[in-house]
């Protein structure tokens, strides 16, 4: 990867950031699950390592291509979502070639048009950055 895409990805997970202030920790994962940058939302204590929020994204995007043989019956997969106590994990694809994770606050009420609306936009407007 070179110096400007990691430099674009610092700045894009950065925006991506501040569309909701509900959104706690982003990342972007190549399609071997290795973690290409992170950021989180300022003052926010993580509740994982960096090695556990590596294996994550590793079982993730493991799980996201186990389900790639029903997308002819189903359509391609905009993201999946885990509900947890604590918090929301997100995974978009945006390539086959790189993953979105995301973390929301666990009382965000509007995740479908979060994402829809506003992140996944915002991800495709920038997709010359990912080919």
């Amino acid at each position: 990867m070179s110096k400007s895409n990691k430099d674009y990805f610092e700045s894009l997970s950065k925006e991506i950031l501040k569309i909701n202030s509900s959104l706690r920790w982003i990342a972007i994962a190549n399609s071997s699950g290795t973690l290409l940058n992170i950021a989180r939302r300022d003052g926010l204590e993580p509740l994982m390592t960096r090695q556990e929020n590596q294996e994550y994204a590793l079982n993730a995007i493991t799980r996201h291509k186990s389900r790639l043989k029903f997308e002819d019956k189903l359509g391609r997969l905009v993201y999946s979502l885990g509900k947890y106590e604590k918090l929301v994990r997100i995974v978009t694809p945006i390539n086959n070639k790189y993953y979105v994770l995301l973390t929301v606050d666990v009382d965000e009420p509007h995740i479908d048009s979060l994402m829809r609306g506003q992140i996944i936009p915002k991800i495709k407007d920038n997709i010359q950055y990912f080919e």
